[in-house]
């Protein structure tokens, strides 16, 4: 039997534990989760760590295809569904398979480590420490599964004179409630879909709210008390004096810029290179090509999550399990120089768009499938409807996720219901 630990219960590590689950009768399943629950970045206002959750939040996956792979629908009544909602769907798909009592919560793991066996085969030192009684303990494993999420460590940017700033500075994963902002001036910098939300939550509480970012002007109409400004040059006290030479104030700054890779407990002998946003030297973007018994679930963004979570997880549970043989390192560092050259070098992009894959998820998806021989359905309607999605916000982002689509195969859709406001635009979404 091989011993496997799963690191995080929240989505990833429950995907993790149902493909391992296959496999019951060839390994042992220990998961540490540093919370008294399952959920991860879904459970809101948790007290054992911070969530980017707040009251109102919805998925900007439709709700048919939102799920697990092998349970896609969510059952509610809305188009795109609360967080409250997607904690229960995630609650539940934890029950179905028992999966808690494979789970050691309230558990922080402190530290993972690599060591070599008397045949040269790796394996793995986990120390984990008890967080109700304090007791701290190693264990040895076989395969290691990261699931931590990449939610943990906002980014900031280095912005010249932020420590003069007069004003409140914030990242918006402590966003909760728009009565924070009631009556004053707000800058929200960043223009993805935390900034977007966020600026259409909170629309009537500030008196201002400046918008800045460095994507293209956004189409879409903004609240009436919203200005687009450029990105901030520097900060000195009070003034924020922005890239095209006017300066504004404001009470808050608020950072809706995203996070930052962070992986505290991997020792410095398997901590992975993450460059310009980039987990490096990974295989299928889950596999460590140096220690290929330590698998990464969830490094991607701007996908279906959970729908990719799933092979991901079942990638991993294969090689784990040998359901599947092992690859040699040489042909993983192949795939990984191709598929960064096609996705990344060729197309001119950054690093970090490595793991944003909004065009190409439905083509890893399969990939995966097919290399771990699952039996998962595989369906191009996730990467559809979110790029529908993506349209359909560009042009109004206050009614997209109004739309109701239905499902009319596993690889089409038509649209049902459209708001009003996209009647001069339907050709364009």
């Amino acid at each position: 039997m091989k011993e496997v630990v799963v690191i995080g219960a929240g989505a990833s590590g429950l995907a993790a534990i149902r493909s391992l689950l296959k496999y019951k009768d060839k390994v042992n399943i220990t998961a540490y989760e540093v919370s008294d629950r399952v959920g991860g970045l879904w459970v809101n206002r948790d007290p054992y760590k911070t969530s980017p959750m707040y009251d109102g939040l919805q998925t900007n996956s439709y709700k048919a295809v939102c799920g697990f792979a092998d349970s896609l629908g969510v059952e509610v009544k809305e188009s795109y569904v609360y967080h409250s909602q997607y904690l229960q769907y995630i609650e539940d798909y934890s029950k179905k398979f028992n999966m808690h009592q494979y789970i050691q919560f309230r558990h922080r793991v402190l530290e993972v480590d690599p060591y070599k066996t008397e045949n040269e085969r790796e394996r793995w030192c986990v120390t984990a420490r008890n967080e109700t009684n304090g007791v701290v303990r190693t264990q040895q494993f076989d395969a290691v599964v990261v699931c931590n999420g990449h939610h943990e460590k906002p980014h900031i940017p280095d912005v010249k004179g932020m420590k003069t700033y007069t004003g409140e500075t914030m990242h918006s994963i402590y966003y909760q409630s728009p009565e924070y902002f009631k009556g004053k001036t707000v800058l929200i910098v960043g223009g993805k879909v935390s900034g977007l939300d966020i600026l259409f939550h909170m629309k009537s509480a500030p008196k201002k709210i400046y918008f800045s970012h460095h994507n293209p002007l956004i189409a879409s109409p903004l609240p009436d008390n919203t200005e687009h400004v450029t990105d901030i040059s520097e900060i000195s006290g009070d003034d924020i004096i922005l890239n095209d030479g006017r300066v504004i104030q404001a009470d808050i700054i608020l950072f809706a810029t995203g996070y930052e890779y962070y992986f505290p407990f991997l020792s410095d002998r398997c901590r992975p290179t993450v460059k310009d946003g980039h987990v490096t030297n990974i295989y299928r973007m889950m596999v460590d090509i140096d220690h290929p018994s330590l698998y990464y679930i969830g490094l991607n963004t701007v996908v279906v999550a959970l729908y990719q979570l799933s092979f991901q997880a079942e990638l991993a549970a294969a090689f784990i399990s040998e359901k599947i043989p092992p690859v040699s390192k040489e042909e993983m560092k192949k795939e990984y120089d191709d598929w960064y050259k096609r996705h990344v070098t060729d197309l001119g992009k950054r690093p970090k768009d490595c793991h944003i894959m909004p065009f190409n998820q439905h083509e890893y998806a399969a990939i995966l499938a097919k290399e771990s021989l699952s039996d998962f359905p595989v369906t191009s309607l996730p990467q559809q409807l979110l790029l529908r999605g993506m349209k359909m916000s560009s042009a109004n982002y206050e009614h997209w996720r109004s739309t109701i689509y239905k499902i009319l195969s596993n690889d089409s859709y038509e649209t049902v219901y459209l708001h009003p406001v996209y009647s001069s635009v339907v050709n364009k979404v």
